[in-house]
């Protein structure tokens, strides 16, 4: 069996970043740039008041209190066409442009304003509530480069500068299969025998996590030819094709055969638990990423596969979950062989950070996800990590009280 690194390799060796698209910034949330981007210009734009006050010269309140004699005002959006001579001010609203010949600017509480004087109380020295231009991005400086994602504070500096539209790349399209004749819908009453599908529903929101679309999911009962039909179309449909069950060794276990139909098997089975069989293939051209049938096993499975490759294929340039290592707050085993994945909940004390299972861990164990923060890696060759050991954890999202 492939180790979890040289499964994943292969899986982010068969895809690859999609093409490029332009869309308006107010549309890129979460999108993927596709190229580094520079500033046309330097922001701000011009030197302006971050201030509501007085726009004047520095020299003529030496000696303050002083009285200036008012010659214009000045609001955001004003073209700021007014020049200052000695002895002279310009009422000034913020975020309006500095007019020429001043240097500063004394906020309004310090001032009294009679007839067409200002009193200043004190003195104002030079620069004093003045944005220069350029003094938040030069003007050829790089704001956001080729793999970054798109949040609203990228959005809004692109903004700023006139970067829309912007080129990105394109959002994977994934079809999710879950296989199963004992499945039905979330909404169905079950009959004897048969489960609701909690996996397509877990796909489903893991895929859109992820920065992938959904364009196809479906329930595929066992047998040969509807799987063949379901993962033809879905292949024609897709960036990428995942199921759950199937891919085991069963007597209705019809995957496996049918991708090696429609396609190759690249990969399958992999030295890890929960999870180990999962299959890497093609589906023609359309890559395919076959997980267990354990709902569990789909949560890690996606973590260690899915999640990187569609990662890799909206072209960020970071496609793993951030480790942190912690304390175990209670000793845990395992037999040899294996990587484990350890469902944990993590709590922050200090500087350092302590994990602790969220309870048993059978790979059936869906409540076991539910205020799970991460997984805790459990060495192949370990067979018992104590209480205080230290562990790496995959996060996959911070406790609450650390966001």
């Amino acid at each position: 069996m492939l180790t979890v690194a040289e499964a994943r390799e292969r899986v982010l060796g068969a895809v690859a970043p999609l093409d490029t698209e332009f869309v308006t910034v107010g549309d890129a949330l979460g999108r993927v740039v596709a190229e580094d981007v520079t500033a046309p210009h330097s922001l701000p734009r011009f030197d302006n008041s971050a201030m509501d006050g007085y726009a004047l010269r520095a020299a003529d309140t030496a000696g303050a209190p002083v009285r200036l004699r008012l010659v214009g005002e000045v609001r955001a959006g004003d073209p700021g066409n007014v020049h200052l001579e000695r002895g002279t001010a310009v009422r000034i609203m913020t975020g309006a442009p500095l007019p020429a010949g001043a240097d500063a600017v004394c906020q309004v509480e310090l001032t009294e304003e009679q007839d067409d004087l200002v009193l200043v109380s004190e003195e104002t020295p030079a620069r004093r509530h003045v944005r220069p231009a350029g003094d938040d991005v030069a003007a050829g400086a790089r704001v956001v480069a080729a793999g970054d994602e798109l949040r609203p504070g990228e959005l809004a500096l692109l903004a700023s500068l006139g970067r829309s539209p912007i080129t990105v790349f394109r959002i994977p399209r994934v079809a999710v299969l879950v296989t199963g004749d004992e499945l039905v819908a979330p909404e169905e009453d079950p009959g004897p025998g048969q489960i609701r599908d909690s996996n397509g529903v877990a796909l489903r929101g893991l895929v859109a996590e992820a920065g992938g679309m959904v364009v196809r999911s479906q329930i595929v009962p066992d047998g040969l030819d509807a799987t063949l039909d379901a993962f033809t179309h879905a292949a024609d449909d897709a960036d990428l094709v995942v199921s759950s069950g199937g891919v085991a060794v069963g007597k209705y276990d019809y995957v496996k055969e049918a991708v090696e139909k429609l396609g190759r098997i690249d990969l399958w089975r992999v030295a890890m638990q929960p999870g180990k069989p999962v299959v890497l293939g093609a589906l023609g051209p359309t890559p395919f990423l076959g997980l267990p049938g354990n709902p569990v096993s789909i949560h890690v499975g996606f973590e260690q596969f899915v999640r990187p490759a569609l990662r890799r294929m909206r072209g960020c340039s970071s496609l793993l979950r951030p480790v942190v290592t912690a304390r175990l707050t209670e000793s845990i085993q395992k037999p040899p062989g294996r990587l484990h994945f350890v469902r944990v909940r993590l709590a922050s004390a200090g500087d350092e950070w302590s994990a602790t299972p969220t309870g048993r861990q059978g790979s059936h164990i869906q409540s076991s996800l539910v205020g799970c923060h991460g997984v805790a890696r459990f060495p192949a060759d370990e067979t018992r990590l104590e209480r205080g050991a230290a562990v790496a954890v995959e996060v996959w999202r911070l406790p609450e009280s650390e966001q």
